[in-house]
């Protein structure tokens, strides 16, 4: 199953997605650390999300990695999700939803490449 390239189409999209939206944080932007501030959140919040997804989408590139990267980013979208849907910003939260669907469809594809996978295997 990971071997199709539609496995790693979509790893490349959402690797390259998330990319994105760390770089806006990172780089300041204005509308998104705006949107942080007025749904009350602290400028170090934007930072610590920032490197979240960084760290994310560079896990989502190995294929040993990429179930944990997608783990955490989906904590990550689950998060935005709640905040979004509270805030009552639909269309953005169904974005964040179809990405947390699409990160955890990668990580179970990915799963068999997993190093908890192979932790599970050596164990028994």
């Amino acid at each position: 199953m990971v071997n199709k390239p539609g496995a790693w189409i979509l790893t490349l999209v959402l690797a390259v997605f998330f990319i994105y939206v760390s770089y806006r944080k990172f780089s300041g932007n204005e509308v998104t650390v705006g949107h942080f501030r007025e749904w009350g959140y602290g400028k170090w919040l934007v930072t610590a999300i920032a490197i979240l997804e960084l760290s994310g989408a560079i896990l989502l590139l190995f294929p040993a990695t990429a179930t944990s990267g997608a783990l955490l980013l989906t904590f990550v979208m689950a998060g935005a999700t709640y905040t979004l849907v509270s805030h009552e910003v639909w269309r953005t939260a169904a974005i964040t939803m179809t990405t947390l669907v699409l990160l955890l469809w990668l990580g179970y594809m990915r799963w068999n490449q997993s190093w908890m996978l192979m932790l599970f295997k050596r164990g028994t």
